[in-house]
């Protein structure tokens, strides 16, 4: 009997520390909304400048164009997230309403080492403001 009850203790802590450990993908990341104040205590603080970024983020998609032409590119890129300390350049919507959601796919720019790279990751995440940064 004394045995039994042990086995269910010891399934009831399996089962709670796997119910615990699971997390969605975005919880995982720390995520700064462009337009609140976390983004622009933020921003003061990085390494690499958000003007800086910007023109790191222009000059990659100049050197590796994907679907768009350059300056459509140049004119339709907008940052709505700072992701895991990276500057995120999505396109911006078409339409002039509040978006549900962005994708996390585009351009991310290391704030710290100003590293670049092109990140297809399709996760949505809902923007603060339908405005993002963009010069």
């Amino acid at each position: 009997m004394e045995a039994l009850k042990i086995k269910n203790y010891i399934i009831l802590l399996l089962i709670v520390l796997t119910l615990t450990s699971c997390t969605k993908g975005e919880d995982k990341m720390e995520i700064i909304g462009y337009g609140t104040p976390e983004f622009e205590e933020f921003v003061k603080k990085a390494p690499i400048s958000l003007d800086k970024s910007w023109n790191i983020q222009i000059e990659f998609y100049k050197n590796n164009p994907k679907n768009m032409e350059y300056d459509l590119y140049k004119q339709s890129s907008s940052l709505y997230f700072i992701i895991d300390k990276y500057y995120v350049y999505t396109l911006r919507p078409l339409m002039k309403t509040k978006p549900k959601g962005k994708l996390l796919s585009g351009i991310w720019v290391n704030s710290l080492s100003g590293e670049v790279k092109y990140n297809n990751n399709d996760t949505i995440i809902e923007a603060e403001s339908f405005l993002g940064y963009s010069k």
